[in-house]
């Protein structure tokens, strides 16, 4: 899958936020000689006003950023929409002449709550983002490798939570399942193209997005009637190696399944979890 004389360009979304999975997956590829085309949502989530999206700063923060590191370009993009995901295939190939790598990274943390409790329109969110967005992203971005014609490669951001369903997380849950089932059927689609389509599944990876009022600390640990630094102590009991994943950790993954070394590895879901055991 060689684009030519010319290094290769990737997409990656939902890389604005400081210290996220995304930002770290971006460098990477930019070490490894990639041009990368950075998006993020790039304002507030309209349908869920109490969510701290990436906005337009951020995704201008992580450009100059990762500037350093090689040749960026920043554009926002909705994932949910398929005018906004289309724009973005667009601008990457005007920029950079072609598109060979997409990660869909996106994604985002609400509704965690019994299913008893949960909105309807948290469910219906997380199912956008994170299935829905997976499905725009890879078409559009398949489409135009495909008219290349020299092959390529997806790679989307799934989860443990996509292999084991977990209390308060069903929303979640059911997207990253969702998204895998996709990617397996996306895989046998695209092979005859030279495309390999596949999931990373890190378990749990030490970001900001963890601790944030609502998040996954402050919910997990007020069910279990302890601190949130006893929760965290907990989860560390849980991972043999000792300590939560980095987003670095996942980055690696990403950068070895889009390298020349993963060419025939396609439909798989790759565990990047510390042996983490989820419950």
């Amino acid at each position: 899958m060689s684009p030519g004389d010319g290094p290769r360009v990737a997409v990656v979304t939902g890389a604005a936020r400081a210290g996220s999975i995304g930002r770290a997956i971006a460098a990477r590829l930019l070490r490894d000689g990639l041009q990368v085309v950075i998006s993020d949502l790039g304002g507030p989530l309209d349908t869920h006003p109490d969510y701290e999206s990436a906005g337009a700063s951020d995704l201008r923060d992580a450009r100059d950023a990762l500037g350093a590191l090689g040749d960026v370009h920043a554009l926002p993009c909705d994932v949910r929409r398929a005018g906004d995901v289309q724009a973005l295939v667009d601008g990457a190939v005007e920029r950079f002449g072609r598109f060979d790598v997409l990660v869909n990274n996106a994604g985002l943390g609400v509704g965690l709550t019994p299913v008893v409790e949960l909105d309807e329109a948290d469910w219906r969110l997380n199912l956008d983002v994170m299935a829905t967005g997976v499905f725009l992203c890879s078409r559009a971005a398949a489409r135009q490798m495909i008219e290349q014609g020299d092959g390529g490669r997806i790679v989307t951001i799934a989860s443990q939570a996509a292999k084991t369903g977990l209390p308060l997380l069903s929303a979640y849950c059911a997207a990253k399942f969702a998204a895998l089932g996709f990617t397996q059927s996306l895989a046998h689609e695209l092979g005859p193209h030279a495309i390999t389509v596949n999931a990373v599944c890190p378990g749990t990876v030490d970001t900001p997005l963890l601790a944030v009022k609502g998040g996954v600390y402050e919910r997990y640990s007020a069910m279990a009637g302890i601190t949130e630094e006893q929760y965290r102590k907990r989860v560390l009991r849980t991972i043999p190696l000792g300590r939560m994943a980095t987003p670095d950790d996942i980055a690696q993954a990403v950068g070895f399944l889009v390298s020349p070394a993963a060419g025939y590895i396609t439909g798989e879901a790759i565990n990047v979890t510390g042996g983490q055991e989820m419950h």
